[in-house]
């Protein structure tokens, strides 16, 4: 044995190695973390490694929105709500902290086991420099001798005077709760009235979201739907194949069909709890896809995906399926454009265009997007403001890339007939979009979901298609 591999053996270089890891890497200081306060080895996954480096890039300041939704019992708070403040205390003994959870009690226990943490000679270790201040303790707030501070606090308790450079949100809501109109509403209000007025700086300040999904309209679900949120989203069952970053330079495949953490769930457990808890409540909370109530019409694993377009020589025409918002005057409602290739009776859905929009800008809206896509023909309903729409375009304007549909039948009606070709798999999707969760999510709800503007503009384009029609409108459209 040479000198080197002395030195690479002294147990004193390993030791700093180590508590440099942990300093640096979250997913390092979890594990050992565990470990301290639970006196056993933590059952390593590589979604533990998932969650941390999105945590670690709200610390960075990479994204400064992160919603995580998670099956209970995978670590969820140990992770976001006991390690994470600690070792964000550990990096910046200033930082400014506000842990959020359902009940007042567990927001304090959470905080309670933050408190032991950084107290062990092992926390104290990796960052000397971080200390508590004994003198202004108390059972809701955990604060350092450098001002920097953990609050605990509970959904919908009082803020007023608190601020933090951090908001971290741990399941707003309990799962009893979740059928409560009132508990969920209630929960949203106090998001947007109360939090979101917290950050000290509202340039920078960050907010994490962590939670089980519990209802199509919970907290999550308004998030979503709202957008500008980066998601991590962790079914405890693959619904579809996916790629997980898990650092700056590794993803984790999680095949469809896969469990997250198979360690932990076999199948049989799987099967007892659907057989527990229902349906409806295990989709929701476990696999994070919540469930209207009833039957839908459409099923998400009907839907094909692609990874890449289909060749330019196989399309036969770029189109497009505008549901305008009733009313010319009305800004409340979506108007949705709905961006197709169409390939022999395969239907590729390029982009979901989202927006509330009044008619000044509805119209300009259109002319972007079929300039965006080079659309040959864009389809708007014969209803509402649909028709003033092409009435500009075509009439006043003189194009004749656009034409009108007038729907026939219930909205329910137009869909069921265009369901079996979602489930002969020829409705395509990419595997990845910004506007795909959104998406998804009011498909699988239809018809008693909250919104169906996608859905409808989805069922005019099939419907269209169905015609015959849309190659020789299409082919018109170009000669002129």
């Amino acid at each position: 044995m040479n000198d080197q591999t002395l030195i690479a053996l002294d147990p004193r270089r390993i030791a700093a190695t180590a508590r440099a890891l942990a300093r640096e890497d979250l997913s390092v200081f979890v594990q050992e973390a565990f470990r301290i306060l639970h006196n056993e080895e933590l059952l390593r996954n590589w979604h533990i490694d998932a969650i941390c480096y999105e945590l670690m890039r709200l610390a960075e300041g990479d994204n400064r929105r992160l919603l995580i939704t998670m099956p209970p019992r995978t670590m969820k708070s140990f992770i976001s709500s006991v390690c994470f403040p600690a070792w964000l205390l550990g990096r910046n003994p200033g930082e400014k902290i506000i842990c959020v959870s359902y009940a007042h009690d567990l927001s304090k226990d959470f905080g309670g086991q933050t408190r032991k943490l950084m107290e062990s000679d092992w926390y104290r270790r990796i960052f000397p420099d971080t200390h508590i201040d004994r003198k202004r303790a108390s059972l809701d707030k955990l604060t350092t001798t450098r001002g920097g501070y953990r609050y605990a606090t509970s959904t919908g308790g009082t803020l007023t005077g608190r601020g933090g450079a951090f908001i971290i949100i741990d399941d707003p809501i309990k799962a009893a709760d979740a059928h409560s109109e009132t508990m969920r509403e209630n929960a949203t209000k106090w998001f947007r009235s109360t939090v979101l007025s917290r950050l000290n700086n509202p340039k920078k300040g960050r907010i994490a979201v962590i939670a089980q999904r519990l209802h199509m309209e919970d907290l999550p679900g308004q998030l979503i739907a709202h957008g500008g949120w980066h998601e991590l989203r962790l079914p405890l069952i693959a619904d579809r194949d996916l790629e997980i970053p898990v650092s700056h330079s590794a993803y984790m495949d999680f095949p469809a069909g896969q469990i997250l953490h198979e360690e932990r769930f076999d199948e049989e457990e799987i099967v007892q709890l659907r057989a527990l808890m229902g349906e409806r409540d295990f989709e929701a909370q476990y696999n994070q896809r919540p469930m209207p109530p009833g039957g839908a019409l459409f099923k998400l694993q009907w839907l094909s995906r692609y990874d890449e377009r289909p060749p330019t020589h196989k399309v036969q025409g770029i189109f497009q399926s505008w549901d305008t918002a009733y009313d010319i005057q009305d800004s409340n409602d979506y108007s949705v454009c709905t961006t197709w290739a169409l390939s022999g009776k395969n239907c590729y859905l390029l982009d979901v265009h989202r927006e509330r929009l009044e008619f000044y800008a509805l119209e300009k809206a259109v002319y972007a997007q079929r300039e965006k896509w080079k659309a040959d023909l864009v389809i708007v309903e014969w209803a509402g403001s649909g028709v003033s729409l092409y009435q500009n375009i075509h009439n006043n304007a003189g194009h004749r890339w656009i034409d009108l549909k007038k729907p026939v039948g219930s909205k329910e009606d137009r869909a069921s007939q265009q369901s079996p070709k979602f489930e002969r798999g020829e409705i395509w999707v990419p595997r990845e979009a910004p506007w795909l969760q959104t998406f998804e999510d009011e498909l699988a709800s239809f018809p008693h979901g909250k919104h169906d503007d996608q859905v409808d503009s989805v069922v005019q384009f099939l419907a269209a298609f169905d015609t015959g029609q849309l190659l020789r409108l299409a082919n018109q459209a170009r000669r002129r």
